[in-house]
């Protein structure tokens, strides 16, 4: 066996262990969970950006046989994309052969020439999970753009699979996507943590882009470049959403792909194009370029992001789609690019940065709710000192890991020995890793938001994102031990009506995430409405890493009645995971009066009293901010305190009363009081905003 064949059987050993591991300690499907997880790192690695789990199977027209395991829709490219999973699971790596991608591709292709023609929706089930979907494909997405399809697998490709060429189904485009071992291998192993694209312009008609290298550091180049609108507009339609930077998608998500400004410029005046727009900022990890006529060209871009410009790219695309009549070809447009080449172990912490300035002046900045901000570094600081009660007969006490970064937990295990990753995989589990979309969900239904949830783990995490900003603003101290504390015990509560609606018996397989949300935002609901002044006892989960007997019964009760209502064939909108999204359906599921049991209000805990913890743990807060301000002050030296002030007065930035703080800072013996600490560090804060060059 060659180094590198070697090199695949191990890491799909590895990872069909962790798979199994994962099925017995949640006495789930091998399958499920082999799904689950390929899933999440495709998502992470941002490839699509959500997944509805739908497993069917059947007999289609002319007797031909249908196969799905899950789909999502993006609105920004309209685009529907099916999954088809092939879990093999043997000993040793198989072979996907060419016959059998045609195979397993033709089964989803089957489905949505079935769901189109009406077949399954005259012969289907109407409780089943495929049929609410193929109802949306005859109708909600009966004038699609584009269907991408994925065949999910822990087999390898045989190399005479080439590239698939799409082609028109149903009046829309393909594109077909395999993910075989060592493909998902490729991923993991990245140091950026995605599959990057690699652009060759000769491809899209052009020797290349003309670029001027403008800046140079120890850590990124910068070049200002002269795109043409066509060549944009075509990387786009190819590449898609895989292009923006996480905060852009969700900024377009959010406001909408196309701006009107730019597209009136684009059909009415697109020679002066490049003198009205700002043009685009973009980020890669690698360029090649060669000697132009005039100039350097940019022929080959390795892992381009925008960071900012999404509209301008999203408008020009649309154009020459939408408005192909009018639109001339993108004839005479041309696109002004900034262009920052950084290395890709640098990438997570720089590219954030570059788009966070890049977008200050709009309000990206507030939305998307960056990883570096103050919020996130809180939680993840939080979780690396607080440790959970031991539970289990265990001897040891853990943490629950909040992964600020993606793939963070991963990369901080990368160059540990194997003792050193035990030990850190003990202390850390994997199975206690919250990342921020987790904490953005599990808060928004303990606020009772099942609705907005269930738009997806983007909307969803804009939503939380608008009010954290909104609270750190003005209260910054109820984020403290206390409240990563309860989205623990939230991230407990979700994970066990997880596992009540997977084993129960009136689940088949379809629409657990919506159930699952919808049961933990109706309990919040119900003790609220039912048992005002009293809620859930989160310091007994926290104490006991687990729930009640009592409230395992209320859950298994109220998911069976959710399950119930969300499948009511009354529903407003035959497709389920569609239904979930609308207040329509919150409403309806709040209007059913459901008592609580008396053995579960039994042990619900005065509201005052979680008052008082919450109290305590803001003042506990205030506390370390006050102790962490006057390290932070004395670690930063009184030398570079004298810096600051001698600078802020000869610019004129400080007031009379920032200056008195600063001659305290820059007194050698003199040590300030915790207050004055805090406002200490606040005139610095002042002095960076005013550039001060630290």
């Amino acid at each position: 066996m060659s180094t590198e064949a070697q090199s695949v059987y191990d890491f799909r050993n590895g990872f069909l262990q962790d798979v199994h591991l994962d099925s017995e300690q949640n006495d789930s499907n091998p399958k499920e969970e082999f799904l689950n997880k390929y899933v999440q790192i495709l998502i992470d690695a941002e490839e699509f950006t959500d997944f509805n789990l739908l497993q069917y199977e059947s007999t289609g027209s002319r007797n031909a046989r249908l196969q799905l395991d899950g789909y999502y829709y993006d609105e920004l490219e309209d685009c529907l994309g099916l999954f088809l999973c092939q879990f093999d699971d043997s000993p040793q790596p198989k072979t996907l052969n060419v016959t059998d991608s045609k195979t397993l591709f033709g089964r989803m292709k089957n489905f949505v020439r079935d769901s189109r023609n009406g077949f399954i929706l005259k012969n289907g089930e109407e409780s089943s999970a495929g049929y609410g979907l193929a109802y949306d494909i005859s109708k909600r997405y009966s004038t699609v753009s584009k269907f991408k399809f994925y065949i999910l697998t822990d087999m390898i490709m045989s190399s005479r699979i080439k590239d698939i060429q799409g082609a028109t189904l149903e009046d829309a485009e393909t594109e077909y996507f395999i993910w075989d071992i060592t493909r998902l291998q490729g991923l993991i192993e990245s140091k950026s943590g995605k599959e990057d694209i690699v652009i060759n312009l000769e491809d899209f008609g052009v020797d290349g882009i003309p670029c001027l290298e403008a800046s140079k550091g120890d850590d990124y180049t910068a070049y200002l470049c002269n795109i043409p609108g066509k060549v944009l507009a075509d990387i786009y339609n190819k590449y898609g959403g895989r292009l923006l930077e996480g905060n852009v998608r969700s900024f377009l998500t959010a406001k909408g792909k196309v701006n009107k400004g730019i597209r009136n410029t684009i059909l009415n005046e697109p020679g002066k194009f490049f003198a009205y727009n700002n043009g685009i900022a973009a980020t890669a990890y690698n360029i090649s370029t060669q000697p132009g006529t005039h100039s350097l060209l940019i022929t080959e871009i390795t892992g381009l992001q925008i960071v900012n410009g999404g509209q301008t790219t999203a408008s020009l695309a649309n154009a020459i789609i939408v408005d192909k009549a009018r639109a001339n070809n993108l004839e005479n447009i041309f696109v002004p690019m900034k262009l920052s080449v950084v290395d890709p172990e640098d990438a997570a912490v720089l590219i954030p940065e570059i788009s966070r300035y890049a977008n200050s002046q709009n309000k990206v900045s507030e939305a998307d709710f960056f990883s570096n901000s103050p919020f996130h570094i809180r939680m993840e600081e939080i979780s690396r000192r607080l440790l959970a009660p031991a539970v289990n007969g265990n001897q040891y006490r853990t943490h629950w890991y909040y992964e600020r970064i993606r793939g963070q937990y991963k990369q901080d295990q990368a160059k540990m020995t194997k003792s050193a990753k035990d030990k850190f995989r003990m202390e850390n589990p994997p199975k206690q890793v919250i990342t921020k979309t987790d904490l953005s969900k599990y808060y928004n239904l303990y606020q009772m938001k099942p609705d907005k949830v269930s738009l997806g783990a983007q909307k969803n995490f804009i939503q939380f994102a608008n009010w954290a900003a909104d609270e750190w603003k003005n209260h910054e101290a109820v984020f403290n031990d206390e409240f990563y504390t309860k989205i623990i015990c939230l991230d407990i509560l979700f994970k066990t009506i997880d596992d009540i609606v997977r084993h129960a018996p009136w689940y088949n397989s379809g629409y657990k995430a919506q159930i699952d949300a919808y049961t933990m935002g109706w309990l919040f609901y119900l003790i609220k409405e039912e048992h005002p002044g009293y809620v859930l006892n989160f310091k007994d989960i926290w104490l006991k890493q687990s729930v009640s007997a009592h409230l395992r019964t209320q859950l298994q009760e109220l998911s069976r009645i959710v399950n119930d209502t969300l499948l009511d064939p009354s529903r407003g909108v035959d497709n389920v995971t569609e239904w979930a999204k609308r207040a329509a359906c919150w409403d309806g599921l709040k209007d059913k009066k459901v008592g609580l049991t008396p053995e579960f209000v039994s042990e619900l805990i005065p509201e005052e009293l979680e008052k008082e913890r919450n109290k305590a743990a803001e003042k506990e807060q205030k506390e370390i901010n006050k102790a962490t301000a006057l390290i932070d002050v004395y670690n930063y030296g009184t030398a570079n305190w004298k810096k600051v002030m001698d600078w802020g007065i000869a610019n004129h930035i400080f007031n009379d009363r920032d200056i008195s703080f600063l001659k305290i800072a820059s007194t050698s013996g003199k040590v300030p009081s915790d207050k004055q600490a805090v406002k200490i560090m606040e005139v610095l804060q002042k002095a960076k905003e005013e550039s001060y060059p630290d």
